[in-house]
Parts: structure tokens; C-alpha cells; sequence
């Protein structure tokens, strides 16, 4: 239905362009298929945006002005006809086209024109209609995309200056030096907040993990998190940690930190 509906043809329905047949075979279609239907509905409304918009009648004063040109012409040609003179008197047969039909004919090629420029100005209407409709879908990501980064600008700022946080900043080791990431950790809940402000985009299948560091232990799993979201909430840690570090793992984490891939790491 795609190519139908790409084809012009609901177009030409709405402007009324098509023989009879032709039109009763476009309504067939449409209620046959809800989107060939749905999309001659959006043509409607967009012809009824249109006429409100923009009438495209011819006025009176052009249609006068049309048929005091045909008269002018007819008697210019009669006249013509009753000065040509001969030696020898000659009957001649004035063939004389009714005014109204060239009226009719002149107010055909007008229709016609006005037909042309409205389609045109119609198809360029629901156009415009259909980019603005994509620009106001556009600018409502972009609000909503500002709207959270303002929410997490605000939670990044609490964070930094709520007196109850110990705040460690990790900076990249040489796998990516140029990446770093902020995390807080509670002293009274013991809650890790992780505060993502420059990693490099993880391979397929991967994403990172933070994890906190004891003095003789493992590293222990403070919880993964997502790249694109700046300020996170991950594992309530407990006990004497000594560093925070942030590795590269397998989708879905890890029990047992990757050393060899190490983003960041920062002492408390």
C-alpha cells in the first residue's frame, strides 16, 4: 500500500482530478486499507487547512474584464469582413464563434489554471504541514532532553555539596586518559552515587561496572550503570574503602573485576 499511497493518486481524489471510476476505486482501496483510508483523511483536513487559508476563486473584475476582451475581438473581426471590397461583389460567409462559447472555453483554461496552482499550492500546504509536525516532534525530544540534563545537573550539584557525601573523583588510567567520572559515596546510608562525566561509548555486548576497594580484598561489585545517564544510583557499599574504580565488562556485569581493563580510578 505504500506505492499506492505514494503514487498521487489520493491527491487527485482530493482535488478532483479523477474520472468517476477512477474514484470509486480509490474509495474502494480506502476501505479496504485503514492507512490508504487514513491518509486520504489527513489529505482532507490538510485541503480544509488550505481553504481557510487561501481562496483561490476567480474574482469578478477578472472574469469581466475576460469577456469584454472576447466582444472587442468578435467586432474587430466583423468589421474586417464588411471593409474587404472586389472588383466583383462577393458573398462571404462570416463564421462568427458564439460568445459564450468562447467564454466558456476562456473560463475552462482559468479553471484549469486555478485547478493547477491549487493543486500545487495544496501538495506544498501538506508538505509544510508534515516538516512542521516533524519539527514540533523535534523540539519536544530536544525540551525533554534539556528538562533531565537540568535534573541531573541539579542532583550532581546536591551531591556535590551535601556535607554527608565523601566525594572521589576517578580520573582515566591509559586505556583512555582522557576519561574521567565523579562518585559519592554516603556516609550515613552507605548509598554510591556514580556521576558519568566522560567515558568512551562501550563495545557491542558491553557496558561498565564500578567497584569499590578494599585493603586485602577482592574488588567488590558496587553495580553497573548506563554510559549516557549522568548522575546514577548503585550499590550501598559498607566498610573501610580505600578507591573506586570503573572497568569495562560483558553486558550484565561481572563478579570479578577485569583489571586488565580499568577506565578510571580515584582514592578516597
Amino acid at each position: 500500500m505504500k506505492e499506492y499511497i505514494e503514487s498521487g493518486i489520493l491527491e487527485k481524489y482530493v482535488a478532483g482530478e479523477l474520472s468517476e471510476q477512477e474514484m470509486l476505486e480509490v474509495e474502494r482501496v480506502a476501505m479496504q486499507y485503514p492507512e490508504v483510508k487514513a491518509e486520504l483523511e489527513e489529505l482532507q483536513e490538510a485541503l480544509r487547512v488550505y481553504a481557510k487559508a487561501s481562496d483561490k476563486t476567480p474574482s469578478n473584475e477578472i472574469l469581466e474584464k475576460s469577456l469584454l476582451g472576447i466582444e472587442k475581438g468578435e467586432e474587430e473581426r466583423f468589421m474586417a469582413v464588411l471593409n474587404e471590397s472586389d472588383d466583383e461583389v462577393k458573398i462571404k460567409r462570416v463564421n462568427v464563434i458564439p460568445v459564450w462559447s468562447i467564454a466558456a472555453t476562456i473560463l475552462l483554461v482559468i479553471s484549469l489554471g486555478f485547478n493547477y496552482i491549487f493543486y500545487s499550492q495544496f501538495k506544498q500546504t501538506k508538505e509544510r504541514l508534515a516538516l512542521l509536525e516533524q519539527n514540533n516532534s523535534v523540539l519536544a525530544e530536544k525540551a525533554s532532553n534539556t528538562e533531565q540534563e537540568l535534573a541531573y545537573a541539579e542532583l550532581r550539584v546536591a551531591h556535590f555539596m551535601s556535607e554527608d557525601n565523601i566525594h572521589v573523583r576517578m580520573d582515566g588510567l591509559d586505556i583512555s586518559p582522557e576519561s574521567f567520572a565523579n562518585v559519592f559515596w554516603n556516609k550515613k546510608s552507605n548509598a554510591v552515587f556514580i556521576s558519568v562525566d566522560q567515558l568512551p561509548e562501550p563495545p557491542h555486548g558491553h557496558q561498565y561496572q564500578l567497584w569499590a576497594i578494599k585493603d586485602g580484598q577482592a574488588p567488590i561489585d558496587a553495580g553497573i550503570f548506563d554510559h549516557n545517564q549522568l548522575v546514577q544510583e548503585l550499590k550501598v557499599i559498607k566498610g573501610e574503602v580505600r578507591a573506586f574504580a570503573v572497568t569495562l565488562e560483558k553486558e550484565g556485569g561481572s563478579p570479578i573485576a577485569t583489571v586488565d581493563k580499568t577506565y578510571v580510578k580515584g582514592f578516597i
